[in-house]
């Protein structure tokens, strides 16, 4: 993919992050008229001492927020009230690595903003309707791409760099809120193989696994989404059923703002079916909350077999074979222990897919994410998580009869740290070992090492 590093826009941010630590939108004093006092508005006052104190109790206040910029004098409650609602977030972050393909260092970052418009509040008629939107500013290079060459991603946000829509979609829910019809512009990993526990790791293959990811040509996974309809299902508290097909868009690099809504007929719509059983998450019930999930996803499209392909390349008049490549897994979402402040939650994939056409045969992954791990940090995350990628056999086969390097697996493992400084801000280091990035035999290990700022604005 392509990837460039934007100096400007790191400094930029550095700059921003470096005034909010400053304390640069302190709330503004306001003068009050010698005419407003005559007629029995208090006085302001000018005293050093007194401007100081009101200066310390405005950033005070600031700490105090959920949103780094407050409620904008009003008018972001004022938009709640009307059914509106802005979710602006930044993240910016920089990583390097030693060994893998050779050392280096990036930065990078993204700016997700998000739109939430209740169609029920803004117009009192359409009960159960809501839009939603969000669009991306992704800029920096990739350490994977750059350095590493992993298949999972050494950061979740890393994507070429763009300024595009992603999701786009119309719901509307019905049965009395257990289920909803959503259409338009989506991304699978926003709904599908979902574990909360593993949204701590910075790792992408924690996200959207590399059995989606590796496999599936244009993947509706971050940072695309693709025209689309899912169904959601909740006849029960316990039992949730999805399914969702998505037509095949254009290469997201090609499609790269995000606007071109065109399907390309030469691959299949990709089918993906789930159901979840929910435990200890309706009303009444008490004990520890987990989550149980299994899945597929299918595709007909124009999947070579990598047997074919490999003759083909040794033979041009060899005609290529094609077919239908498909994936199926579960997730399990656990809370393990719970006790004052923390809470103890683990978390596991596992999958495979067709080896006949697929380079990521079988998957697994598994971690705890410590909630409140420390003494007066209830708000922090301790994460540690370990991830393989086992590479299909008949693609390490099709490689050797190339004369190329076979393939094994990739193993990530991943310790991290999430510091909750306050409601709207949180920096994370990170710490990943890769063993056999790229899954290719011969691959060199890889350190990397990694800090990400959180700012919701």
């Amino acid at each position: 993919m392509m990837q460039r590093l934007i100096p400007s826009k790191a400094i930029l941010a550095s700059i921003v992050l470096a005034a909010l630590a400053a304390g640069a939108s302190a709330e503004p004093f306001e003068y009050v008229s010698i005419f407003e006092a005559e007629q029995g508005a208090p006085k302001q006052d000018f005293r050093l001492s007194a401007l100081l104190e009101d200066f310390e109790t405005a950033r005070e206040a600031r700490w105090q927020r959920d949103t780094y910029t407050g409620d904008w004098h009003g008018l972001r409650d004022t938009l709640k009230d009307a059914g509106i609602v802005v979710n602006p977030v930044y993240e910016a972050e920089v990583f390097g690595s030693a060994g893998g393909g050779h050392g280096g260092a990036i930065s990078d970052g993204l700016l997700d903003v998000e739109l939430d418009f209740d169609l029920q509040r803004m117009t009192h008629m359409w009960q159960g309707a809501l839009f939603h939107l969000n669009v991306l500013d992704i800029y920096g290079s990739s350490l994977s791409h750059k350095f590493v060459g992993d298949l999972g991603g050494t950061s979740n946000l890393a994507a070429f760099n763009t300024f595009r829509l992603q999701e786009m979609w119309l719901e509307q829910s019905f049965w009395n809120k257990r289920a909803s019809l959503r259409a338009g512009m989506l991304a699978a990993d926003s709904e599908f193989f979902e574990s909360k526990a593993s949204n701590l790791e910075l790792n992408g293959t924690f996200d959207a696994f590399t059995l989606l990811t590796s496999n599936f040509k244009n993947a509706p996974a971050y940072p695309v989404a693709a025209p689309a309809v899912r169904l959601d299902v909740t006849p029960v508290p316990v039992l949730d059923f999805k399914a969702g097909v998505f037509a095949p868009n254009e290469d997201a690099e090609k499609n790269n703002h995000g606007t071109d809504f065109s399907v390309n007929p030469k691959d299949g719509a990709l089918i993906a079916l789930e159901t979840s059983y929910r435990l200890n998450q309706a009303p009444n019930d008490h004990g520890l909350i987990g989550t149980y999930t299994i899945g597929t996803f299918i595709q007909q499209g124009d999947y070579a077999t990598w047997a074919s392909q490999a003759a083909h390349a040794l033979d041009p008049s060899r005609p290529l074979s094609y077919g239908t490549n498909y994936m199926a897994y579960g997730v399990a979402d656990q809370e393990v222990f719970k006790h004052g402040q923390l809470t103890i939650e683990a978390f596991v994939h596992a999958g495979f897919a067709s080896s006949t056409f697929s380079l990521v045969q079988n998957y697994w992954d598994a971690g705890f994410d410590f909630i409140g791990p420390a003494p007066n940090r209830s708000h922090d995350h301790a994460g540690i998580a370990i991830a393989r990628s086992g590479i299909s056999k008949q693609y390490a086969n099709s490689m050797e009869e190339q004369g190329k390097p076979g393939a094994s697996s990739e193993t990530v493992i991943e310790l991290t740290y999430k510091c909750q400084f306050t409601r709207w801000g949180a920096i994370q280091p990170d710490l990943q070992y890769l063993i056999n990035p790229s899954g290719r035999n011969g691959s060199r290990n890889a350190f990397v090492f990694g800090l990400r700022t959180v700012i919701a604005f």
